[in-house]
């Protein structure tokens, strides 16, 4: 073996003559596994609600909407289309009303362009039949609203006037015919209704091309392949912002929890600084027998590295199976204690999305962490005079 990597390893693993160090390894070996396990099972949850969000919600809402005649030319990153016509309007009961967005759709092509189809909680989209004038909208409005299925309600839609003018307002007396579930905020935000009965209350001939692409996070380049013949609009200018915000409290959370790791590599610094002033005699004899400055660095940088590699590989062996058992794990505490930890929100039980990408992000910041911990006391200890050492003793 070589002999810096022999006396580094055999000054962690036999200090029985300290205690104290041997409890100081400990610590370091702990706390450096306790973050491991903590940034694992942290980012794999925020991994979660994120692709939780983005199915619920970008599954549902329109990848990219072209304004006008659809190329005739193939483009590339689209997976299907179909017509499509949005407004904004307003949803009125008695004394109760909600604005909403109002999709007019080809029911037959939605299994093709949205999530919805796969979400339905009563009825079907295919009741959405033209001239029935009949809506599919989120379970929990029609809860807030006190309708049931073949209920009527009022649609109400603000449509400008043909000059431009002023604004008319469009009403029509609509039919629940069914809804959806898709647990995020388009349950309270949105209604589905025909294409064509959405055209025939806001009196309009022409409609918009629908477009969902087989990566919706590659948008930006099918939107600079098609502006140039169209207007386009897509989902990054109404969520965007959202998932912008998302992403940046998943980067956030990584680096406060690497604080942890960093606070157990400020007790391996110790450790291994205490080390060299205790070891100043065996460090003395080592150089005398021509153990270059540089070597001896080595023992205490392997030294600090063993133990850092240690506590990340417990880390990730227990981290692991507890991301991946998470949404159990805080089922089993929220029965034991009673109460929901997501309650009041659009989640009922904590998601879970363990990438491997992110682990070995983990790992490798862990253990350059635990690397740069071990540079100052092995230049230290580099830097003992073997004569005032050996002369001390």
């Amino acid at each position: 073996m070589n002999l810096p990597a022999y006396i580094g390893i055999r000054f962690s693993v036999s200090q029985k003559d300290s205690a104290f160090l041997s409890f100081i390894t400990r610590v370091s070996m702990i706390g450096l596994t306790l973050g491991v396990i903590a940034l694992i099972v942290v980012v794999s949850v925020m991994n979660g609600f994120d692709s939780q969000l983005k199915y619920r919600i970008l599954g549902a809402v329109p990848h990219m909407v072209v304004h006008g005649e659809l190329p005739t030319t193939p483009i590339n990153g689209v997976r299907a289309s179909a017509p499509f016509l949005k407004r904004d309007g307003m949803l009125v009961q008695s004394n109760k009303n909600r604005l909403v967005a109002v999709y007019g759709i080809d029911p037959g092509k939605e299994k093709e362009m949205s999530v919805v189809p796969s979400h339905m909680v009563e009825g079907r989209l295919e009741d959405l039949v033209p001239g029935s004038y009949k809506i599919a909208i989120g379970k929990p409005l029609g809860l807030q609203l006190g309708l049931w299925t073949g209920d009527n309600i009022t649609l109400l839609i603000p449509e400008p006037s043909p000059q431009g003018s002023m604004v008319v307002p469009k009403i029509a007396r609509v039919e629940l015919a069914s809804t959806f579930a898709l647990q995020s905020e388009l349950d309270y935000a949105l209604v589905l209704i025909n294409l064509e009965d959405l055209k025939q209350i806001v009196g309009v001939v022409q409609h918009d091309t629908r477009l969902t692409l087989d990566n919706i996070f590659q948008v930006g380049g099918v939107r600079k392949s098609l502006e140039a013949e169209v207007n386009v609009t897509d989902w990054s200018r109404e969520y965007g912002d959202f998932f912008e915000t998302v992403r940046m409290e998943k980067l956030m959370m990584f680096i406060l929890l690497t604080l942890i790791v960093m606070i157990a590599a400020f007790n391996t610094v110790s450790g291994l600084s205490m080390m060299v002033k205790e070891k100043q005699a065996e460090i003395a004899v080592l150089r005398t027998m021509g153990l270059s400055r540089g070597r001896v660095m080595q023992v205490f940088i392997i030294q600090g590295s063993f133990i850092g590699l240690v506590g990340t590989v417990a880390g990730v062996i227990l981290g692991v199976p507890l991301a991946y058992n998470v949404t159990e794990v805080v089922g089993f505490f929220e029965d034991v204690f009673g109460g929901r930890m997501l309650a009041g929100t659009y989640f009922d039980r904590v998601p879970s999305d363990v990438r491997l990408f992110d682990i070995v992000v983990i790992i490798l910041v862990s253990f350059l962490i635990s690397i740069l911990a071990t540079l100052y006391p092995a230049y230290r200890a580099a830097k003992v005079d073997p004569a005032n050492a050996l002369g001390a003793e």
